[in-house]
Order: C-alpha cells, then structure tokens, then sequence
C-alpha cells in the first residue's frame, strides 16, 4: 500500500505531467506544426516576408466527433521592422483559417484589418 501511495505521489508531482496539462504549451505546439505554413500564408499575401508577431488562437473547433480534424483560425499582427528598434506602423491584424481535412494542414485565403498607427504590441512570449 504504502509503494502504490508513492508511486501515485511520484507520478502527480512529475513535471513532464503537469506540463502536458498547460494550455500555453499546448498552444506552442500547434504553432510550431503551422509557422511553416503561417510564414508561407504571410509571403503569399504581402509578396515577401513580413515580420509579425502576438499569435493567437482566434477559434478552433472540431469538425467530425471521433476524428482528429479540425477548423482553426489564427490571427498574428504584423509590422515594419527596424534593425534594433520596436515595430513600427502600418500595423495590420492578419487573420489565416487552417484545416485538416485532407490530413496535412492547410492555410485559406488572409484577411486583413489595418490597426491605429499607436497599436502597442502585448504578446505572450512562448513557453
């Protein structure tokens, strides 16, 4: 009795557990499967790299009960960069719908909504 109490103890006080459990980590993980396809969705629509930042999970949903298929939306803020600098206007929200569907994720078309010249950036950093 007492060994199965410590090995209950062990296992719920394991960091390797309890950091499975933080939405935050499990947000970076979706993130780092799509930045490829978020910097090719940004290319597409700018024609060139853009520097962004402040990713967010706008929506997620699950498409088919029992499936791993899902609808997401991601929004991003993008900037103009100066070598050293803070981000400077035209800031622009950048919002990418993704799914799965076909079993890799797919990025559809951006839509775009300009921000004030003023828009202060207040991202969470990643884990």
């Amino acid at each position: 009795m007492i060994l199965s109490m410590c090995a209950a103890l062990c296992l719920s006080a394991s960091p390797c557990v309890q950091a499975a459990q933080s939405p935050d980590m499990l947000e970076d993980a979706l993130y780092s499967v799509l930045f490829p396809k978020i910097n090719m969705a940004v290319e597409k629509h700018y024609g060139r790299t853009q520097k962004y930042d402040c990713l967010k999970i706008a929506s997620m949903k699950k498409v088919y009960s029992g499936t791993y298929v899902f609808q997401a939306e991601i929004e991003l803020i993008t900037f103009r960069a100066v070598p050293g600098g803070e981000p400077k206007p035209p800031f622009e929200k950048v919002t990418i719908p993704f799914n799965n569907e076909e079993g890799e994720w797919e990025a559809g078309p951006v839509k775009i909504q300009k921000l004030p010249d003023d828009t202060k950036l207040k991202c969470r950093k990643p884990l």
